[in-house]
């Protein structure tokens, strides 16, 4: 190894990102992500430890669009992501060539 004992593992270097049950996800973040987007029906969790903070990310549908939003353990929204499939078409059409 090059490294000194001040280097960050290849763990530390990369987002930890791991699915989690919506039962597990605190309930101020889950409030917090409803309130983002109204009418928003949430589907599957994230757990993240970004910079040594814990991050939900909360991905949903709302009037059929689906969303991510980043949320904190207390309820702090961070980030709203809409995807669109206008975004996905051009991915696919990127495939055909």
């Amino acid at each position: 190894m090059i490294c000194g004992l001040g280097c960050a593992s290849l763990d530390d270097l990369f987002e930890k990102e791991k699915e989690v049950p919506l039962s597990e996800v605190p309930q101020e973040a889950l409030k917090a992500a409803q309130g983002a987007v109204d009418g928003i029906t949430i589907a599957e969790a994230e757990m993240e430890k970004e910079d040594g903070q814990t991050l939900y990310i909360l991905e949903g549908t709302a009037v059929g669009k689906e969303y991510e939003i980043e949320v904190t353990p207390e309820g702090k929204v961070l980030e709203i992501e809409e995807e669109t499939e206008d975004h996905e078409e051009d991915e696919d059409k990127d495939d055909d060539d």
